[in-house]
């Protein structure tokens, strides 16, 4: 059944990959090369920190298509600032959460109340396996990686924030789940790498598009009892 879905943070690392993945879904019949398929989508600009601007952008969808059967999260706005624990300062913190947290609890306000207006829903969120758990500081060790303590805070906030949604949306047709992925590949180094591996069963760190069969199901009805949950993508990492 075809259903209008929209992804939000389309053109980054895992929003990209899902927009092929659900593209090639919809039109592998017609066996149409895949820059055909990309392009039957509508790409819209916005961005989640600027609230007025993103329902604006939310309208304007809204009202172009009608009936919204379900909104993907893939929006990440990376910290600006970076620091380490010791470093960080009041106007860090402000910036970093109100970016990866703050946004995305202003977006579901927006999101939500078009899902009520039209009486169903599906919204589904990404957080990380640094939201359930703290970091291998080990893994960084050797390298400029670092995992700062404000992206652990809004993921694991992330998760929250789907439990409180979908039970207090419940008796509203509208289902809130999440997915917490593992490391995706983009560029780290070798050395990570291989520490990351070694804490996993087989391959490691994840390809975006690991995550789409999880998010298709999220997405149809044999999920459709499925609310207000975490699934852990993260081939053991976090065992």
């Amino acid at each position: 059944m075809k259903k209008n879905l929209i992804i939000i943070g389309g053109s980054g690392l895992i929003g990209s990959q899902l927009i092929r993945y659900f593209s090639k879904k919809n039109y592998e019949e017609k066996k149409e090369d895949i820059k055909n398929k990309i392009s039957k989508n509508i790409f819209y600009k916005s961005d989640i920190t600027k609230p007025t601007k993103f329902k604006l952008t939310i309208d304007k969808i809204f009202k172009k298509y009608k009936t919204i059967d379900a909104v993907i999260n893939c929006a990440y706005p990376k910290n600006r600032n970076g620091s380490k624990f010791e470093k960080l300062n009041i106007k860090n913190i402000k910036d970093d959460l109100f970016n990866q947290l703050g946004s995305v609890i202003l977006l579901s306000q927006v999101i939500i109340k078009k899902f009520l207006s039209q009486k169903k829903g599906n919204l589904i969120f990404l957080s990380s396996i640094q939201g359930i758990g703290a970091p291998k500081f080990e893994h960084y060790s050797g390298t400029k990686l670092m995992s700062p303590i404000e992206y652990s805070a809004s993921k694991a906030g992330i998760i929250n924030m789907t439990k409180y949604l979908a039970k207090y949306f419940k008796k509203n047709n509208i289902r809130v789940n999440c997915i917490s992925p593992g490391g995706i590949l983009d560029n780290q180094p070798e050395a990570f790498l291989k520490k990351y591996k070694k804490d996993c069963l087989s391959k490691g760190m994840l390809d975006p598009k690991d995550l789409c069969g999880t998010l298709n199901f999220l997405l149809s009805e044999d999920s459709r009892y499925i609310n207000g949950q975490n699934i852990i993508i993260d081939d053991g990492w976090s065992l």
